[in-house]
């Protein structure tokens, strides 16, 4: 029997336990920021009811305590979908399959080429990467004209900001107009050139992506000869510039899905990520750095964008294999569960060390014809091994999305133009 003295004690035990979970389950504030100082105190406190620690993915965690990130967390908001891309995907179901020869997709018109999938077929995390290589939300035609690329020194800070201005044009896959542009065999045309400092000025290229397993054709134009070069088929692994970026990693994931080896699906989770980054995240009129460099803090490494926002997402985590002669054994890739959107990844070397860190930042762009895209506002790139990273960075008020420019205006003619 129990006595009323041990009923006292069980009951102040029992209300003890309450408070401690009430204490673990407890809300945080919006705008608290997650740093190193702070982790571990606030780890099991949620956001959105999640457990803050359980957002974290290793490599994150490890970011945090050891390399100066800081996090501040807000509370999850819709990402509004395009009702063209919508009905364009929709239209995809029963349609579009990969050969499982070629592991090209058949029978895709435009959007998403999967937008239903089932978690148990076998072709998830292939057909998820198709889905991001033809169905992201970036509108037909998009220009940054103005953007910019900090190679960063983790002890010394930025040592260089070009200024560059980069196109894509779809080709295929277009939600306004005729689906297909020209003879069906080009995916799309990318034109990146630089227009400041003087030492790199008209130094760009004009890349030319298949709707096959073709490799890019590829052209660099090279100011101090005046002369147009072709590059080699392999360049879609090659560096961007002197940046720690391959062309391979513009957006995280910039290849052919057929060039890889093999993808396999890790698991689905929920991650911090930024969906409604903070605009400007570059203001190239400023002066001082906080104006000039709103996102970034001015401490080492200095590459750290801890003036963003990040909220919960959930996301797939596919693993990708790359082919023999690139730079890296592995990407692990973080993709959103609801729309082809990668807001990180990891980089393994050939050993299967990790090596490089990549995020980018994304928000809501609306077109000159209302199109709803989904753009990078900013992003790093982050060489581990060398204790440097590339930053960029966009002028949100000089991005354009579906506007009134053919597909002649991004061809190596006008590489030649940018770089004369």
């Amino acid at each position: 029997m129990i006595n009323r003295r041990n009923l006292v004690k069980i009951c102040i035990a029992t209300a003890i336990a309450g408070i401690s979970q009430l204490s673990w389950s407890a809300e945080i504030a919006e705008g608290t920021v997650l740093s190193a100082a702070n982790i571990d105190a606030i780890k099991n406190e949620t956001l959105d009811g999640k457990p803050i620690g359980s957002l974290l993915t290793e490599k994150m965690e490890w970011r945090i305590r050891n390399n100066g990130w800081k996090l501040p967390l807000y509370k999850a908001k819709e990402i509004p979908l395009d009702p063209k891309w919508v009905k364009a995907s929709q239209a995809n179901i029963g349609k579009a399959k990969i050969n499982p020869e070629t592991h090209e997709v058949e029978g895709w018109g435009a959007g998403e080429p999967f937008p239903n999938i089932d978690p148990q077929d076998p072709q998830i995390a292939e057909k998820l990467i198709w889905n991001w290589h033809l169905g992201q939300l970036a509108g037909d035609v998009a220009t940054a004209k103005t953007w910019t690329q900090l190679l960063i020194d983790g002890k010394k800070g930025i040592h260089a900001e070009p200024i560059a201005e980069f196109t894509r044009y779809n080709m295929k896959g277009r939600l306004s107009g005729k689906t297909v542009e020209g003879d069906g065999k080009e995916r799309s045309r990318q034109l990146l050139f630089f227009k400041e400092p003087a030492e790199v000025k008209g130094l760009g290229t004009f890349t030319i992506m298949y709707d096959s397993p073709q490799v890019p054709d590829s052209w660099v134009y090279v100011p101090a000869v005046r002369r147009v070069r072709r590059l080699s088929g392999g360049a879609w692994m090659d560096p961007v510039g002197s940046s720690d970026q391959l062309q391979d990693d513009l957006e995280i994931f910039n290849a052919r899905p057929s060039w890889y080896k093999s993808y396999k699906l890790l698991g689905k989770r929920w991650i911090l990520a930024s969906a409604h980054a903070k605009l400007p995240a570059w203001n190239p009129n400023a002066k001082a750095f906080a104006e000039r460099y709103p996102v970034l803090e001015n401490v080492e490494p200095f590459w750290n964008l801890n003036n963003d926002n990040f909220e919960p997402r959930e996301v797939w985590v596919v693993e990708a294999i790359t082919p023999d002669t690139h730079p890296y054994s592995k990407k692990i890739l973080y993709m959103d569960t609801k729309y082809p959107r990668i807001y990180q990844a990891e980089a393994y070397n050939r050993k299967g060390e990790f090596w490089k860190f990549l995020e980018f930042h994304s928000n809501v762009f609306k077109g000159e014809d209302g199109f709803l895209s989904i753009q990078t506002s900013c992003g790093a790139i982050i060489d581990f091994q060398r204790n440097h990273a590339t930053v960029f960075l966009t002028d949100s008020t000089q991005w354009f999305v579906n506007s009134a420019i053919t597909s002649s205006s991004v061809s190596l003619g006008q590489l030649e133009a940018a770089g004369r």
